[in-house]
């Protein structure tokens, strides 16, 4: 949903976040976290996860996207308002699926 939100938001990329998804996901180390989180960090033309620290435990992942690695205030006000628009898509989706299925069913 954050590719097609991406088309939607300006300053995001749904070219970039596809790519990033598409290259970038399966590397994650979670087999969840990594497609939201790829496409996120493409949209947003940034690098995401990649090498850090959790309590001077040095945790070596891949990078999602390949842009910059360090966010602005207003990359976060971007990523907030693609959330925001995803969020209020895939509500979309799952209402139009549930009214046919309702539909349907009689």
């Amino acid at each position: 949903m954050f590719i097609a939100a991406a088309a939607l938001v300006p300053g995001a990329s749904a070219a970039s976040a596809w790519r990033a998804f598409r290259r970038d996901a399966r590397r994650h180390r979670s087999p969840n976290a990594g497609w939201p989180e790829a496409a996120m960090a493409g949209a947003l033309g940034l690098r995401l996860a990649g090498p850090r620290s959790y309590r001077g435990v040095v945790v070596d992942d891949h990078w999602m996207g390949n842009g910059r690695a360090e966010a602005t205030a207003e990359d976060i006000d971007r990523a907030l308002t693609l959330y925001r628009v995803a969020s209020v898509g895939a509500l979309a989706v799952l209402t139009a699926f549930g009214l046919l299925v309702a539909s349907v069913g009689g």
